[in-house]
């Protein structure tokens, strides 16, 4: 089955040239048609005459400094003009490297809540040594929670790992400043009592320990912590490559040990990378939004798609409904 995916070309740093290029690389291995909504004179020049999908002209762009409230007003974006394809059923879903705050507030806007969510959380994926992914929600959409929209971060979490990623049983775990319950702020240690009540919940875990132990297969957090914790975690593994690259470039020694290490340096360099693992959904809205990073390569973006791709897929939007239906809640 053909899945249409709309996507804001305009408002990422490498926005139109790289994001066009990425979509296109995953549209050539995927069965969906893809609509690039930008400004026409600059997205053009980039689409080949025979590229998998549409162009819907728009002549505004939500830029990355503007507040969600004055994202909502420019209703000809390329961010507003994607998520109302999906809301009047022309997409099945929609992808931004744009303002991550706008694409919250404008999908909620638009689509709205799924009944019984409190709160929506955006689902992003850190790379780790193990190998493995490990799932961060909240990553940047919701950043004054309640302890109870952590646990249905949680939940939501949970169904996203085991859909998307396979896990029967997934190991929940909640972003701390240390592995003791007592630590924490308010939100934290409350969040700690509701959810050692939730099976599978393995306790608080620090952030350097997602990298390297790996110690669940979801790590609930607030918006602000998450987002946080995940551009440390990209910047620290950033730095650990490009001071590699120096090093071994930098003398014959240095040329040697990269010789002999070249397979290791070369996993460890493909373990670490973001743009494999591009691509949050919002979950807890009513049809698939996805935000990529806002510097988003050729190959993160193709990794977005992919990713958007499996969430139609396997149905999540319809998953995540049947099990978290229930009375709303403030």
């Amino acid at each position: 089955m053909a899945y249409t995916i709309a996507i804001d070309v305009m408002g990422a740093d490498r926005a139109p040239r790289e994001i066009i290029s990425g979509a296109l690389q995953a549209a050539g291995r995927l069965p969906v048609q893809l609509i690039f909504v930008g400004r026409r004179r600059s997205v053009e020049p980039h689409l080949p005459p025979d590229a998998p999908g549409e162009l819907v002209d728009c002549e505004q762009v939500v830029e990355q400094n503007e507040p969600p409230v004055q994202a909502v007003r420019k209703k000809d974006s390329s961010l507003v003009q994607g998520v109302t394809l999906v809301a009047e059923g022309k997409a099945d879903a929609f992808l931004s490297p744009g303002n991550t705050g706008a694409v919250v507030g404008v999908a909620l806007l638009k689509l709205g809540r799924l009944p019984g969510v409190h709160r929506p959380g955006l689902c992003a994926a850190v790379p780790t040594l193990p190998g493995r992914e490990v799932l961060v929600i909240d990553a940047g959409a919701t950043v004054d929670p309640r302890p109870a929209h952590l646990v249905q971060f949680a939940q939501m979490g949970r169904i996203y790992a085991q859909e998307v990623l396979g896990i029967a049983e997934p190991k929940l775990a909640l972003l701390n400043i240390g592995t003791e319950p007592i630590k924490g702020d308010k939100l934290t240690r409350e969040a700690f009592k509701l959810l050692s009540e939730v099976p599978r919940f393995v306790g608080n875990v620090e952030p350097h320990d997602l990298l390297t132990a790996r110690p669940a297969d979801v790590v609930v957090c607030g918006g602000f912590a998450g987002n946080l914790a995940i551009k440390a975690l990209e910047g620290g593994a950033e730095t650990v490559l490009t001071g590699l690259r120096r090093a071994v470039s930098g003398s014959r020694r240095g040329k040697l040990g990269a010789l002999l290490l070249r397979s290791s340096l070369r996993e460890l360099g493909t373990q670490l990378r973001y743009d494999r693992h591009n691509g949050a959904p919002l979950l807890g809205v009513r049809k698939l939004v996805v935000a990529a990073h806002g510097r988003s390569s050729p190959e993160a973006m193709e990794a977005a798609v992919v990713r958007t791709f499996w969430g139609l897929q396997v149905g999540l939007v319809g998953r995540l409904a049947d099990s978290l239906r229930g009375p709303g809640a403030e």
